[in-house]
Parts: C-alpha cells; sequence; structure tokens
C-alpha cells in the first residue's frame, strides 16, 4: 500500500465503479463486462476490502477456450483474478503513481489498479483515465503559462514605453550639462583661473558625454521594444553617412593610438535605408570596435554594393576578439562577458543588439565573426529597394581616400 501528498491525487481519476464480490461466480462477472463494453477491469472486495483485480480481456479468454465456460462459469470469480495488482491510496500523488507504474508495475497500464481510501475500496484506475488527467494538467499549465508570458510581455512593454517617454526629461538637462561643460573647458568666457578647474571640468565633460551615450542605447532600445521607432528607409548615399560617422571617431581613435582606415567600392551606388537609423549602425559599430582594440590595433570600415541591388557594411578589428559561444550573450539585450579582457570596459551592452535590431527592421542581416585575441568583424547587410523604387542619378562623390590615418 502506497500513500502520499500532491496537488492532483489519484483519486480524481479513481473511476467508482461497483465492485464484485470474490464470491461471485465469473458467469455474472461476464455478464457485466458484456453490458458495458469499455468497462475494461473490475476490483474485487472480501467485504470492503479489496482482495484482486479481475482484468475483462483475462476473463474473455479464459471462458472462450475449448471447454473454457464449461470449466469456469461456475466457479467464483476469484480463482481468475489477479491476486496482486497494484493497489494505491486515493491521497498517492499523480507524478508519484507514474513513477511507480513506470519503474515496477508496467503491466497496470494495461489492466488497471485498485484505488483505496483508509484501506476500503475507493475505485478502478486506467491507463485512459490517467491519460484524460495527463491532457488537463498539460491544458492547465498552457493556460498558465500563457498568462504568464502575457503578463511578462505587458509588463516589458509598460516598461519600455515607460523608457521611451521618458526620452525628453533624461536628454535635456544632460544635454545642458554638455553644453556648458563645453563652453566652460573652452573658457569661451574667459579663463578659468586654478588649473584644477580644467581637469574637473574635462571630467565632467567626458562623463556626461558618456553617460548620454549609455542613455541613448537605453532609449532606443526602448523605443524599438515597445514599438515605437518607425524607419523610414529611403535611397541615399551610404558612404557619406560612413565618412561622417567615421569623422566622429576619428580623434578618439588617435587618441588611443588605433589606425582607422576606410574601404569605399569604386562604384557609385544608393541603398534603400532610413539615414537616421544607419548613422546610428555604424556609429555604435565604429564605437565598438575603438573601444575593445588596444593601442596599436587597426579598425577597418566598409562599404559595397551587394549583386541583389542591396548594400553591405562592415566594420573589422584588430581587438581582444569574442569566443563563439560569447556571440550570442553579446547580441542579446543587457548581454555581455565578463572576463579579465572584458570587464575593464564600461557599457550596457546595448550596442549590438540594438544594431541586429535596427539591421533586421529593415528586412537585413546582421552577421558577427570572432576570434579571441585576434579581433572581430561585424557585417550588415541591407536588402535591394522594393519593386517601383529606383536608385537617383544625382550622387557625386569626391574621390575618397583610401584610408584615413593618424
Amino acid at each position: 500500500m502506497i500513500s502520499g501528498e500532491a496537488l492532483e491525487t489519484i483519486g480524481t481519476v479513481a473511476v467508482p465503479l461497483p465492485p464484485v464480490p470474490v464470491s461471485m461466480r465469473c458467469e455474472e462477472v461476464d455478464l457485466k463486462f458484456q453490458a458495458d463494453p469499455d468497462l475494461g477491469a473490475l476490483a474485487v472486495v472480501d467485504g470492503d476490502r479489496p482482495v484482486g483485480l479481475i482484468n475483462r480481456y483475462d476473463l474473455i479468454t479464459q471462458l472462450s477456450r475449448d471447454y473454457g465456460r464449461a470449466l469456469w462459469a461456475k466457479k467464483p470469480v476469484g480463482s481468475l483474478m489477479d491476486e496482486h495488482p497494484l493497489i494505491v491510496d486515493a491521497s498517492i500523488g499523480v507524478d508519484t503513481l507514474e513513477s511507480l507504474i513506470a519503474d515496477e508495475h508496467q503491466s497496470a497500464l494495461l489492466r488497471g489498479f485498485i484505488v483505496t481510501r483508509s484501506n476500503r475500496y475507493y475505485g478502478v484506475g486506467t491507463a485512459l483515465s490517467l491519460l484524460q488527467l495527463g491532457m488537463a494538467r498539460s491544458e492547465r499549465r498552457n493556460r498558465a503559462l500563457d498568462r504568464a508570458r502575457q503578463q511578462a510581455e505587458e509588463a516589458s512593454l509598460s516598461k519600455s514605453r515607460f523608457l521611451a517617454n521618458m526620452s525628453h526629461e533624461l536628454r535635456t538637462p544632460l544635454n545642458a550639462i554638455i553644453g556648458f561643460a563645453e563652453i566652460i573647458h573652452k573658457e569661451m568666457m574667459g579663463p578659468l583661473g586654478n588649473p584644477r578647474y580644467g581637469e574637473y571640468v574635462t571630467d565632467i565633460l567626458s562623463s556626461g558625454q558618456h553617460l548620454l551615450s549609455l542613455i541613448n542605447n537605453i532609449l532606443d532600445m526602448s523605443k524599438i521594444e515597445s514599438g515605437s521607432w518607425r524607419i523610414q528607409p529611403e535611397m541615399t548615399d551610404p558612404v557619406e553617412i560612413m565618412e561622417a560617422s567615421i569623422r566622429t571617431f576619428r580623434e578618439r581613435a588617435e587618441g588611443r593610438g588605433v589606425f582607422m582606415s576606410m574601404a569605399v567600392d569604386a562604384r557609385l551606388f544608393e541603398g534603400y535605408v532610413d539615414r537616421q537609423a544607419l548613422r546610428q549602425i555604424l556609429l555604435n559599430l565604429i564605437s565598438n570596435a575603438v573601444k575593445f582594440t588596444p593601442p596599436g590595433g587597426r579598425i577597418e570600415v566598409g562599404v559595397r554594393p551587394l549583386d541583389d541591388g542591396g548594400f553591405c557594411i562592415w566594420v573589422s578589428d584588430t581587438g581582444i576578439g569574442i569566443a563563439p559561444e560569447h556571440i550570442p550573450l553579446v547580441l542579446a539585450p543587457f548581454g555581455q562577458v565578463e572576463n579579465d579582457l572584458t570587464r575593464q570596459y564600461e557599457g550596457t551592452g546595448l550596442g549590438l543588439p540594438l544594431v541586429k535590431s535596427l539591421v533586421e527592421m529593415h528586412g537585413g542581416i546582421f552577421e558577427l565573426d570572432s576570434t579571441p585575441g585576434e579581433g572581430t568583424t561585424m557585417r550588415a547587410s541591407f536588402p535591394p529597394p522594393p519593386n517601383g523604387i529606383a536608385a537617383g542619378s544625382g550622387i557625386v562623390r569626391a574621390a575618397s581616400p583610401a584610408a584615413m590615418s593618424d
């Protein structure tokens, strides 16, 4: 006899079929089975105490044999019953019962089992009743998971909307801090006097710019998650945007002793892309390369047309690199690899996920190839313009330098 406690007990699936006394003749039990084709097994009791189980198949098999009915019809059912069926208490957990059947009583799935309560007969369990319970449990769990998923999505969407709406409140005072710090740093209103003031202002300006970059990434990702960022692709010259993005980081790269070059295809071409999004993509990719490339390293930024009418941009560096198993992590929002090499670098872990999201909003593909200790190449491929949108013919580009160096 086995007992236990669980939220879902076997008593919930026991079928309260009237048992048959151990003295009932086999032919009478056979009539019960014939009257109910769905009846698979009956408990055999002595008073109210279960002593065995008679299975429909076993009884019919014996009675249908040659001289079987003559031999067994008048005998008590106790002579043909299973004297050692699985007997469980109604309080046992369904999970425990399933493990018990799988480990010790596999035949109970075919023959059935007896359920008792306080050692008295309570009902009969079958494979069908267990299956029905399993389906009901799965349905309840799926509903619970759906509710939890919906609540999580609503909470995430509310968070994203809140952060997206905080854009003005966060950026406006920070831009004021940076603007006034620049004025003081350049001594536009007169000399500062004490040289320490200049050092403090430099720190204020650098910290403010760093904080603004972090806030921008968080707010931009929140806008994408909340669905409030809408791209507006148009035919544009991606080389122009690339050159402007490189100029933004050229001084920083030179200050770190990093050599930066650019590769531009000789053919004139346009790309169908949102200008603001492309600028954001390039700024994040170049910033990431400068951040993780040690002094003496090299960064190449390039763009070229694709055969299908789209275009591809890439940023390649000789930085610290990323292990292959860590690439999915750095492409997930707020994902950062923690090790001795990367722990010294600050950031939210949103730069590359933001790039990936913006590229995919265009229907493009973002790829990242990296080798630890050798460097990283990041590529964003954009699809061709939709039918009916043709490239303009007014692009006139001055000869771009093959490389930008210090």
